[in-house]
């Protein structure tokens, strides 16, 4: 990223002993972090990086700065008010525009997705909330123009598929993709077009389910140990928890964790193994009873939204953790995760650069729809991504409102 340091500050003359400090450092330092973070994750970067990638000191840094916390919270806050800024010279009854402007403004600034979708459980729960805030702040604009050029919309169908538009914009943002950039924006204007005329899945409203809680527990010590260090990386993320926090989620004294895993990234490897092989068995029965092939993506794209809705899913963690793999297992991990990747691209019949892009947009709406505590009070919001999914990889008509695993 290249970072702009004009600020107009006149020249030092060669006879001064110090330099005026620049006036916009404090949005140096924020564009640095954002960069970082995005980058590298929360806990893979520490202030002295900063100061440095900046050019000053760590003294300096904490003048503005008083600790790593606030100024993730800042970097966020910054990208999301810069995006709004962005939105601010589009037609704001064009849901379309506002989607472009936004992938636009990532592919110009090089931001990263990450930044809103995993670095804000980092924060304490006052400065989540206010990015939280902040980055529905974004959405609410394509929601607006979405019931500009859908009155039928209630306002919570427009921000669920204000949502899944923003999703597949900020794909790009995501991923690692060699397709020139017109040719991505075309592709993107064609996902969006396919999104933006869905039709709602309107059904009887329902209460809210009672979340029921088994009483039973896992005979396995191991199992109960592994299903303890889900729950806590998804919450808090892998570099925040310790052994000892995963042994007394599972009820047992630190000691007695070791005779089962010898360190937390053992943990990590199990429950990423666990990850790919759920993905490939639910591969693997989606498709032995495809009829066609709509029936095969249905099925699979079925079958992938299960496993990231499920309870116990270990889905989130094995994309946003493999990073902290050792090499070979992260090797490993990736190549199980491309596999997997391909069985999309090989049912949509054609392996170019849009295909990937287009899976690739599918499964981040999947995963980011199911992030949304809000969108689970819709009575079929699995069946609601389902489809959008669907539609998104071009499959006529979406998704049929029964899984189609289930025998009619």
């Amino acid at each position: 990223m290249t970072i702009d340091t004009s600020d107009d500050t006149p020249a030092v003359e060669p006879t001064a002993k110090k330099t005026r400090r620049p006036r916009n450092r404090k949005a140096q330092i924020i564009t640095v972090a954002r960069e970082q973070f995005g980058r590298r994750g929360y806990h893979g970067v520490n202030m002295e990086d900063i100061a440095s990638a900046v050019g000053i000191t760590a003294g300096a840094l904490y003048r503005h700065f008083p600790n790593k916390q606030d100024l993730l919270a800042q970097a966020i806050l910054d990208a999301a008010s810069s995006i709004t800024a962005t939105l601010d010279d589009v037609d704001p009854e064009d849901s379309a525009s506002n989607c472009l402007a936004l992938f636009r403004y990532c592919l110009d600034n090089g931001f990263r997705a990450v930044l809103f979708d995993q670095e804000s459980r980092n924060l304490v729960p006052e400065r989540r909330a206010e990015v939280q805030t902040a980055v529905r702040s974004v959405v609410a604009r394509i929601a607006d123009a979405l019931r500009a050029e859908r009155p039928d919309l209630t306002a919570a169908d427009a921000d669920m598929l204000a949502w899944a538009l923003a999703s597949v914009a900020l794909s790009p943002a995501r991923h690692r993709t060699s397709l020139p950039r017109k040719r991505l924006e075309s592709l993107l204007l064609t996902l969006c077009d396919r999104l933006r005329d869905a039709p709602i899945l309107h059904t009887e409203e329902k209460p809210a389910e009672e979340v029921h809680v088994s009483g039973f527990a896992h005979a396995s010590r191991r199992e109960t140990l592994l299903t303890a260090a889900i729950s806590l990386f998804r919450q808090r993320g892998y570099q925040s928890v310790t052994m000892d926090d995963i042994g007394a989620a599972a009820g047992m004294a630190s000691s007695s964790i070791y005779t089962y895993f010898g360190s937390k990234v053992e943990v990590l490897q199990a429950i990423l193994s666990r990850g790919n092989e759920t993905l490939r068995m639910g591969l693997v029965q989606a498709l032995a009873g495809a009829r066609s092939r709509d029936d095969a993506l249905t099925r699979v794209v079925h079958s992938y939204a299960t496993a990231v809705a499920a309870p116990d899913s270990s889905i989130g963690i094995l994309i946003e953790e493999s990073t902290n793999l050792p090499e070979e297992a992260r090797s490993q991990s990736r190549t199980g995760q491309r596999e997997y990747l391909d069985e999309w691209v090989h049912l949509l019949g054609t392996d170019t650069h849009e295909t990937r892009a287009t899976v690739l947009a599918a499964i981040d709406l999947i995963n980011g729809l199911f992030r949304l505590r809000h969108l689970r009070a819709r009575p079929q919001h699995q069946d609601e991504i389902v489809d959008l999914a669907l539609r998104v990889l071009g499959v006529s008509g979406g998704a049929h409102t029964t899984d189609p695993a289930t025998p009619t």
